[in-house]
């Protein structure tokens, strides 16, 4: 895989901490990197592509947008069942996060957050029913820790 160069070195942190928030920010990006805005946006597809980049958008505080309920869930899912178990919870627009983690138990890991607890209850009782999967944990925010994470390429 090839090294990334200085200028997408900048680009990512620009993209990770002085994001402009303008009606061109790609333009702007280019101007503060001397490149052509539609330079900025081939980088920012070739770095997609190789994982390096997975999303470009805004952290939100989710207890200011009124969803003060937070749970990290766990599922044993079967190999063969965690495509469809994936597309199931990946369905609820109150998944921020949904992951495959190898070893232990619980194999299929997602982040829920509503404004209620019995919307919690119900999401999780749907994905239930639809996926067929009953192996579940789920484990409530009891105090939240916020940590800002910046990877310098």
């Amino acid at each position: 895989m090839a090294k990334l160069d200085e200028i997408d070195k900048k680009l990512i942190a620009c993209l990770q901490e002085d994001f402009p928030l303008v009606m061109s920010p790609f333009k702007e990006l280019g101007e503060r990197l001397s490149l052509s805005e539609k330079e900025v946006i081939a980088r920012i597809k070739r770095l997609k592509a190789r994982g390096i980049i997975k999303r470009i958008g805004p952290v939100h505080n989710p207890q200011n947008l009124g969803y003060g309920r937070r749970t990290l869930v766990g599922m044993s899912v079967d190999r063969d069942k965690l495509e469809n178990t994936a597309a199931i919870v990946n369905g609820f627009p109150e998944i921020t996060h949904n992951y495959l983690r190898r070893g232990g138990s619980f194999n299929l890991w997602f982040t829920l957050i509503c404004p209620t607890q019995k919307r919690i209850n119900d999401i999780i009782r749907e994905i239930k029913h639809r996926s067929g999967i009953r192996r579940l944990i789920s484990l409530p925010t009891i105090r939240t820790v916020k940590i800002k994470t910046v990877f310098k390429p």
